[in-house]
């Protein structure tokens, strides 16, 4: 005898309720009732806002859930001188950018529009402040940077530049790196010679106090230096013409 099949009971019930969830899922997916209506940005810079409006209207008319975030901050980020972007949206078609800046913290001096930021990157940008330290790389900077290997630290030469800036504003303040990787730090026409950036807070405190209790001592040498903090010396100015300098320890 034949078996008999059993008949597939369909509950029309919960089949129509799944239906509509379907139905409502993509009317909010293809549906124009979530565009972005309205787009809202913190932190734009007035140089930038072209640029930044020019992708944002891309936006108008997409359906809020078919609108990656990740691809318009990495739009914005194509910006070399944007630090972080962050894009929110909602159903009710509202939209939030907010866009974060590098900090400039030195000029290269190879470079009329390459900086340094304050967390160590270098990175084009269309307006330079004025006043700003100057960066000195082996021979102009950036195509040496893979050579320079371990020898280049762009953070500690940020935080050196930071520090030129705070403590001597009105100087020309210059940092220059050998190919060595050897460090000076060159305020007005005084010199100091760090060598590396190891221990760079301690060589600065040393430099501190040194000119507190002589103000005028990088004008009196030809160079100070630092390379071993617990140590410093000096090397006094030349006297005529044909006498090399003599490097004299402190006493």
């Amino acid at each position: 005898m034949r078996k008999k099949r059993k008949r597939l009971n369909l509950r029309p019930v919960p089949c129509l309720a799944l239906a509509l969830i379907v139905n409502v899922a993509l009317g909010f997916y293809f549906s124009g009732i979530t565009s972005i209506v309205r787009v809202r940005t913190e932190g734009v810079e007035t140089s930038d806002k072209g640029r930044v409006e020019g992708i944002l209207a891309k936006l108008k008319g997409v359906p809020c859930s078919r609108i990656d975030s990740r691809i318009i901050e990495s739009e914005i980020m194509v910006g070399s001188d944007v630090d972080s972007a962050e894009f929110t949206r909602n159903i009710f078609g509202n939209a939030l950018l907010t866009v974060h800046y590098r900090k400039p913290a030195a000029k290269l001096d190879s470079f009329d529009n390459v900086l340094l930021s304050t967390n160590g990157v270098l990175y084009a940008s269309a307006e330079v402040p004025e006043d700003l330290p100057t960066l000195q790389l082996p021979e102009g900077g950036p195509p040496t940077l893979i050579a320079m290997a371990g020898n280049w630290q762009p953070k500690d030469l940020a935080t050196l530049a930071i520090y030129g800036q705070e403590h001597y504003p009105r100087t020309v303040v210059k940092i220059d790196v050998d190919a060595r990787g050897v460090v000076c730090l060159n305020i007005g026409s005084g010199r100091v010679r760090l060598g590396s950036c190891d221990d760079l807070d301690v060589k600065l405190k040393t430099l501190e106090s040194r000119l507190q209790r002589n103000p005028q001592e990088l004008d009196q040498v030809q160079e100070l230096n630092l390379t071993s903090p617990g140590a410093p010396s000096v090397v006094p100015k030349k006297v005529g013409k044909h006498r090399e300098p003599v490097r004299v320890k402190d006493q």
